[in-house]
């Protein structure tokens, strides 16, 4: 008896339908965008959270010593809040709207995919 061999052919998506990072970095995709998004908030809100661990635990250490500065700690302690205000506000409304608005109204793409693109290289560069 005979059996016959199934191939399967992968379907391509936005993962892989081009490798390498020049194709992430100069893509027009919604959803790959929303991806770099979330990365490279990601990424920030890391560095921001060792930033502000390495900056308080000098604080924390100043606090024993007479004359510690107060406006010193009260800065941490709004930095400490604005960390995950500044993860929050860029997140949802790039990444959930970069990924699912398309999906949800039926669009292909955004409008104009270039200058979302654009968009992403200008926020994360003044980052």
């Amino acid at each position: 008896m005979a059996t016959a061999s199934i191939q399967t052919v992968e379907r391509e998506n936005y993962l892989n339908k081009h490798y390498g990072v020049g194709s992430w970095l100069f893509t027009t995709d919604h959803k790959r965008i929303a991806l770099l998004y979330l990365l490279s908030i990601t990424i920030f809100f890391f560095i921001g959270g060792f930033l502000r661990a390495a900056h308080s635990s000098g604080i924390a250490d100043s606090k024993r010593r007479p004359g510690a500065s107060r406006h010193l700690q009260q800065a941490v302690h709004h930095a400490r809040h604005g960390d995950g205000f500044l993860f929050l506000v860029p997140s949802i409304p790039a990444v959930l709207g970069n990924f699912l608005v398309p999906l949800m109204i039926g669009a292909k793409d955004l409008a104009f995919p270039k200058i979302n693109l654009l968009s992403w290289f200008s926020t994360s560069s003044a980052a």
